[in-house]
């Protein structure tokens, strides 16, 4: 039986501000995750406190607070290293994946939902785009070997990025005021869906 990779990281951008000639500090903690259905070991993903997933829709169909997210999976897939023998096809915008997804940040729990879907999540306090959640994402290929098909540190977030049989995302965001994965106070849930899932044991991604 096909069993998927799942794996938990913390990357988030708390960004501290102190008055008195103190220079603010960022920290560079922060979270994602990886996992969806069939995967095994730790679950990562969900927010609760209100969806920002609303507003006008970009060209991709996406909503205005997820502007540019497909197209920044497109961008990876068009550039993975080493070059895939032939193109990754680009996902497309699933708003049935958005609407799921959408779900699950608003409950507001950084673990993986185990639904049926390849899922990435990402949290962070502060703020910011979509382009740095995928960025984020994608920044793990430094720890992938294609030819050994390997990880030396996490990097299933990126490999279901390039995932060539996944074919739709859907992501969703929400802002929470509980349970974050760095104390207190407000922070961003961050959730994309992929279908087919990606990070099935023993496969390369494309």
């Amino acid at each position: 039986m096909l069993q998927r990779i799942t794996s938990l990281l913390i990357a988030s951008t708390l960004v501290v501000t102190v008055a008195c000639g103190d220079d603010g500090s960022d920290s560079d903690e922060g979270g994602s995750s990886n996992g969806g259905s069939n995967a095994g070991g730790d679950s990562t993903g969900n927010a609760n406190g209100g969806g920002d997933n609303t507003g006008g829709t970009a060209d991709s169909g996406e909503p205005a607070s997820l502007n540019g997210i497909t197209a920044a999976h497109n961008e990876a897939r068009a550039n993975v290293d080493p070059p895939a023998a032939s193109p990754i096809p680009p996902l497309e915008w699933s708003d049935d994946l958005a609407a799921v997804a959408q779900a699950y940040a608003e409950q507001c729990v950084f673990e993986h939902s185990g639904g049926e879907y390849g899922e990435n999540l990402y949290a962070n306090t502060g703020s910011t785009t979509p382009q740095e959640v995928v960025s984020g994402w994608v920044s793990e290929v430094a720890d992938y070997d294609y030819a050994s098909n390997e990880c030396s540190g996490v990097c299933g977030h990126y490999t279901q990025v390039v995932w060539a049989d996944s074919l739709r995302l859907g992501c969703g965001v929400a802002t929470c005021n509980e349970n974050s994965p760095f104390g207190d106070g407000p922070w961003q849930n961050w959730v994309c869906n992929y279908d087919p899932p990606g990070n099935w044991v023993g496969e390369k991604p494309y």
